[in-house]
């Protein structure tokens, strides 16, 4: 699920709290840079379990039909309905599904307001009634319109998760496109296979380990490093998260013999371009760069493989 470049963001969100924070320990910073990558799976499985709860309210409505005084025809003659669809049935009887809820203790119930409004939203669309009225229709393009149309453009629901978890937010498209990875899979193999937090558990976490550790066990080296680089700006008046950036950037470059250096170099400018002021990727461009040819003539940098030398 989560790409190196994902992983390097969430070392560098975890950077950030640790400089910011009066006293912190590194082991400690260490178990919440986890938890906090940990999350990330907890909002799967949230954005998830949202799915079936819209598919209870469609059932509830559908139930209610009878109550009506003027039911609408298309819905007394429905094709089929929400909470009928292939996935959604999957998603209620899978037991990994089930654990997972157990495990994380998520749930909805304090949120129906916001997912009657989404299933009102939903149910109006032409997208629903094509749903109802229209014999075959395609259960994988209306669940993965739902998830693209009314979940990434939904305010409520992005001011819903942000209010669980301040970093949510940063993963909530990334999330969204996952699970919409999910249900063009499940229906073009009719297997439900959740998608796992690493590529590589062992492999990523030691990556992200050793990234976070040594930044912050280099930072007076790496700071000193800057410094020389930057004569013609006071350290101290740089963006902290450019600092930041450059830190994780020159550790990268010096503890991991297996990436490229133009690779690694990229990547920060990338993510300084996201995550920093406006001008930010300029000055990472032009200091990085910089950085690297001391750090190589001092004979810091060293990689090993083919293709990664130079």
């Amino acid at each position: 699920m989560l790409s190196r470049r994902q992983l390097r963001i969430k070392v560098l969100q975890a950077l950030y709290a640790f400089f910011q924070a009066e006293k912190t320990d590194l082991p400690t910073a260490e178990r919440e840079l986890y938890r906090a990558i940990d999350k990330v799976h907890e909002l799967y499985v949230f954005i998830l379990l949202l799915l079936k709860e819209l598919a209870y309210v469609d059932q509830t409505d559908a139930d209610d039909l009878h109550l009506k005084f003027f039911p609408k025809e298309e819905e007394l003659n429905a094709k089929i309905r929400l909470h009928e669809l292939k996935f959604i049935q999957e998603l209620e009887q899978n037991k990994n599904f089930s654990d997972a809820i157990k495990k994380t203790k998520l749930s909805w119930q304090t949120r129906q307001d916001l997912v009657r409004k989404l299933y009102l939203e939903i149910k109006k669309s032409d997208e629903y009634r094509s749903m109802l009225t229209i014999e075959n229709s395609s259960e994988k393009d209306f669940l993965c319109e739902v998830v693209r149309k009314y979940f990434l453009s939904s305010e409520a629901l992005q001011h819903e998760i942000e209010e669980e978890n301040i970093f949510w937010l940063d993963d909530f498209d990334f999330i969204c496109h996952i699970i919409i990875r999910n249900i063009r899979t499940f229906y073009d193999s009719g297997k439900l296979e959740f998608t796992p937090l690493y590529k590589d558990e062992e492999d990523d976490r030691l990556f992200v380990r050793t990234l976070f550790n040594k930044t912050i066990i280099n930072n007076e080296e790496y700071e000193s490093a800057i410094s020389e680089r930057t004569k013609n700006w006071e350290v101290d008046r740089i963006a902290l998260m450019d600092i930041l950036i450059l830190k994780m950037a020159l550790s990268e470059l010096v503890n991991f013999p297996g990436i490229p250096v133009k690779v690694s170099i990229n990547e920060y400018i990338d993510i300084s371009k996201e995550y920093s002021t406006p001008k930010s990727k300029q000055f990472v461009n032009g200091v990085i760069d910089k950085l690297a040819l001391d750090y190589k003539e001092q004979g810091k940098i060293v990689k090993t493989g083919r293709g990664l030398i130079g």
